[in-house]
């Protein structure tokens, strides 16, 4: 049986409705309540977009939106996806799909190029089955971070 449920923006009070218990079915997600909101609150600044699949009053989906306006192609826009996660328990129920389909949808509205994303292996043909396609490859450096929180503003240019 497949749940009703819609897709929005994320909201401040999505962090007492289920969104970190959904993120860690990525990773596990232990910020208290402060540091969240103030990471909310940044990412909010520098454009990223969070959009969280809701059923009642409850999250249980989402998935994140950065856009990037580029030098190249005469300043066109790109969408780079980031952190699609659903509840274990509504998994097989469309939606992750409806949430792609979102970001989709935003990305034609702001006139993008492309939409692209990293995933692990075994979720390439999954995504496929959404219109991607396999290019070039990804390649990650796992960097050292201090303690302290996320930087306040984007690195200073010389």
């Amino acid at each position: 049986m497949t749940i009703p449920f819609h897709i929005r923006p994320m909201y401040a009070t999505d962090f007492h409705c289920g969104f970190r218990e959904v993120l860690s079915a990525l990773s596990p997600v232990t910020l208290p309540d402060e540091e969240a909101m103030e990471i909310f609150r940044s990412r909010l600044r520098f454009g990223v977009a969070t959009f969280v699949a809701v059923a009642g009053e409850r999250i249980i989906g989402t998935a994140s939106l950065l856009l990037e306006t580029k030098f190249i192609h005469n300043g066109g826009r790109v969408g780079h996806v980031e952190d699609v996660a659903v509840d274990p328990n509504y998994q097989g129920q469309g939606i992750g799909q409806a949430l792609i389909h979102h970001l989709i949808e935003v990305c034609r509205r702001e006139r993008c190029y492309k939409l692209i994303l990293d995933c692990n292996p075994q979720l390439v043909p999954w995504y496929s089955k959404l219109g991607f396609r396999e290019w070039c490859h990804a390649m990650r450096l796992d960097l050292e971070v201090p303690a302290h929180g996320p930087p306040e503003s984007p690195p200073h240019q010389p």
